[in-house]
């Protein structure tokens, strides 16, 4: 209840100047009421991904099948529109760009699909369960968190509430290859719960790399395109959710200091360099490293309740939203300079 009392006064108004979140070259403050006249507008169960796409609206998806996106003005916080696809599982949201235009990519955790829309909620394509890999009994046992996408136009989808495996699909949206959950061996697997969300890069060596926020397991990890292990960077204390990139830096929401041992405890947000150490937490004491060995991280206990996406406009504020948080499921954080 305090913390509830706390984010309460966080989003009406009466946020304090001390109420300042990070460190160093990264530190925020929470927008009060930003956004909250026009969430009052739609139902909204848990937040669970956000995007900004050319026009600089901020898209905001939601598993209420009433209202899975919600589109409101970055900037201002008011209501542009919302409209449904009628996923009541709806999970991750990415915005890819696709031959001059912008489209979603939307994975449903209920009916076991991932679906790609316009910006309006047209349906244009649909990817059911990978029924030829053979890896499931059934549909019921897979349960897509993410996808990621490569420059070439081909995507891979996370089984990360299934059985944890990769799908690989070509840009026609046949299905490639699949890798992870329980096939090859050592840290070629991944565990469960384990590969929630993610994103890709090219390397330096014009080879893409695949980033996995291995949720449960406190950790990161990085493969190949083919799946093949390169590292792991482990996040102690956290739960890492998703990976934004964001020029040289990469943000990395955590829903809970404690998940899953204690699914109440409150997440925090990083903010990590290219080499992966933590240079500032927002919601959380700062990152402490001895012996260049990240140590145990923590919730400062009230900014955030479970930090499950996020989204970094041109001025660098960020856009947080939150799973199982029904009195704050969105918020903007305006960054100090």
């Amino acid at each position: 209840m305090l913390r509830l009392a706390l984010l309460f006064l966080l989003t009406t108004g009466l946020s304090h100047a001390e109420d300042l979140l990070g460190q160093g070259e990264f530190r925020y403050r929470v927008v009060p009421g930003w956004g909250t006249e026009a969430l009052a507008q739609v139902s909204v169960k848990n937040g669970h991904a956000v995007a900004i796409d050319g026009k600089g609206r901020l898209l905001f998806l939601t598993d209420d099948a009433k209202n899975n996106v919600v589109i409101l003005d970055a900037k201002t916080g008011g209501l542009i529109k919302q409209w449904t696809v009628r996923m009541p599982g709806a999970h991750g949201m990415s915005l890819v760009k696709e031959g001059g235009r912008e489209v979603l990519y939307i994975t449903d955790t209920q009916l076991h699909e991932v679906r790609k829309l316009t910006l309006e909620g047209e349906e244009l394509a649909h990817f059911p369960w990978p029924e030829q890999a053979k890896l499931h009994a059934s549909a019921n046992e897979y349960r897509p968190s993410k996808t990621v996408h490569f420059p070439s136009g081909e995507f891979l989808v996370f089984d990360g509430y299934g059985k944890d495996y990769l799908f690989h699909y070509k840009a026609d949206g046949s299905l490639l290859r699949w890798w992870g959950g329980n096939l090859g061996e050592g840290e070629n697997q991944l565990k469960h719960w384990g590969p929630h969300g993610g994103a890709t890069y090219v390397s330096d060596s014009a080879k893409n790399v695949i980033v996995i926020a291995m949720s449960d397991q406190q950790e990161i990890k990085r493969f190949t395109e083919d799946g093949k292990f390169i590292d792991k960077i482990p996040m102690p204390g956290g739960n890492p959710r998703d990976i934004v990139f964001w020029g040289e830096h990469i943000i990395v929401p955590h829903l809970g200091d404690q998940w899953p041992k204690d699914k109440n405890s409150p997440g925090f947000i990083s903010i990590v360099d290219r080499e992966y150490r933590v240079v500032s937490n927002l919601g959380a004491p700062a990152a402490v490293y001895e012996g260049g060995v990240l140590q145990p991280m923590r919730s400062d206990g009230k900014t955030f309740i479970h930090p499950h996406g996020v989204a970094v406009d041109g001025e660098g504020n960020l856009y947080v939203a939150q799973f199982a948080s029904k009195a704050v499921p969105l918020l903007k954080l305006e960054r100090i300079r």
